[in-house]
């Protein structure tokens, strides 16, 4: 009985109800994606690393699985290795990068190298990226389209100017590409759509491509549809493609088009509208009476020779507008160049006239000498006859000597029978 007591006293309190302990407090998710996307990273760039020590050796499944990690940096270096790869399925995971990546830098990194190398396999991986969400990755695609020179490609060129985005502050890049894609596709017969689509919905920095277009591709159509196209361009919201326009049709000259000029008289800028004046006379054969004042004609010549001369500078291609631009400027600079040479030369010449015209002739100097050569003699003439003087009067007031300069006395040595030799000694 006892022994059940002692029992039951030690047992009651683990029976009886406790507290419950105080529960931990959960962790955010946010932190635990964190610590994972962390955990994650870190590994990322152990594997990254790897692969550059690898370089050409680097496993390019890895590369295309990092083209997908959480890291952007990872992912854009790990598409970058995997384009400068040439294992042989390094192409192909480089198409899945290019459409599948999570990242538009690392999607970027992609299609650069595809572009490059512009293999026809390719070609959907080019076309399914004209969807993508980056311009950047959109205007690579186009450019490679356009390398391909596939027809197949003029549809989703279209679809992209149509229906393309028109959003950013920049220049659509996008349709740049595009617009000369399908200049190198020659497509010319989508020359209206292009252009209706351009002007329903305007982007930034696209008319001197679709300009480009309008200029190579339109001549290559037959007359009666360029002078459509060209007639229908008139209404375009570019300048720059109504200029072509406009100078254009003056060039065909086609009669017909004559109203579409002259309604374009009121509604065209000051700039453009003296080139349609011009376009217009040339449409009509030139037909307007001649200004009678001197002026007034040298006013409408020179109005014509500038609106020609600007719809001519328009059609230049733009290599031939370099060419053009720096022909003027050789030739000024060589112009400057034999300026400063000729007056450097007529400089010395006047400096060698002057000093001819200071310095005496020759004849002067020759004169000059003869002179002092003259006036030496008679000069020394003078000094003989003064010596000779001075000798006569010297002997006639000494008297005669012997050769010691003693007086010759002639009766006394006559007297002592002396005689005078011609050695002057006195010898007998």
């Amino acid at each position: 009985m006892i022994s059940m007591r002692l029992l039951e006293f030690c047992l009651l309190p683990l029976l009886s109800p406790q507290s419950p302990a105080p529960a931990a407090t959960p962790t955010p998710p946010e932190v635990v994606a964190a610590a994972a996307t962390e955990t994650a990273q870190g590994g990322d760039r152990e594997q990254l690393l790897a692969a550059e020590q690898a370089g050409a050796n680097a496993d390019a499944k890895v590369l295309r699985q990092l083209a997908d990690s959480t890291d952007v940096a990872v992912a854009a270096r790990a598409a970058w290795l995997l384009g400068k790869l040439n294992q042989p399925e390094a192409e192909t995971l480089l198409r899945e990068v290019a459409t599948g990546s999570p990242h538009a830098a690392a999607r970027l990194q992609a299609m650069q190298p595809l572009t490059q190398k512009a293999q026809a396999a390719s070609f959907a991986t080019a076309v399914e990226a004209l969807a993508d969400a980056d311009v950047g990755v959109r205007t690579l695609a186009a450019q490679l389209l356009g390398k391909l020179r596939r027809p197949a490609a003029v549809a989703p060129l279209m679809a992209r100017i149509e229906r393309g985005e028109r959003t950013g502050d920049g220049p659509a890049t996008d349709l740049q590409a595009a617009l000369l894609a399908l200049h190198d596709l020659g497509a010319g017969d989508q020359l209206l759509r292009i252009a209706t689509a351009l002007d329903d919905r305007p982007a930034i920095g696209v008319g001197p491509a679709l300009t480009w277009c309008f200029q190579e591709l339109s001549p290559k159509l037959d007359p009666k549809t360029q002078t459509t196209l060209l007639v229908a361009a008139l209404d375009h919201r570019e300048p720059l493609l109504r200029r072509y326009a406009i100078g254009r049709l003056g060039e065909l000259a086609v009669p017909s088009t004559a109203n579409a000029l002259e309604g374009r008289l009121a509604k065209e800028t000051a700039e453009l509208r003296p080139l349609v004046e011009v376009a217009l006379a040339q449409v009509r054969g030139d037909d307007k009476p001649p200004p009678s004042d001197e002026m007034e004609r040298a006013l409408a010549n020179a109005k014509s020779l500038m609106a020609g001369a600007r719809a001519r500078w328009d059609r230049m291609p733009l290599q031939d507008r370099v060419i053009a631009t720096t022909i003027p400027v050789s030739l000024l600079l060589v112009l400057m160049l034999a300026g400063r040479l000729r007056r450097r030369r007529a400089q010395a010449v006047t400096a060698a006239a002057t000093v001819a015209l200071v310095a005496p002739s020759e004849e002067h100097l020759e004169q000059m000498a003869a002179e002092a050569e003259a006036e030496a003699e008679a000069m020394a003439a003078a000094a003989d006859a003064e010596l000779a003087t001075d000798d006569e009067v010297f002997e006639q007031e000494a008297g005669e000597t012997d050769g010691w300069g003693e007086p010759v006395d002639a009766e006394a040595d006559a007297e002592a029978g002396e005689y005078v030799g011609e050695d002057g000694f006195g010898r007998r």
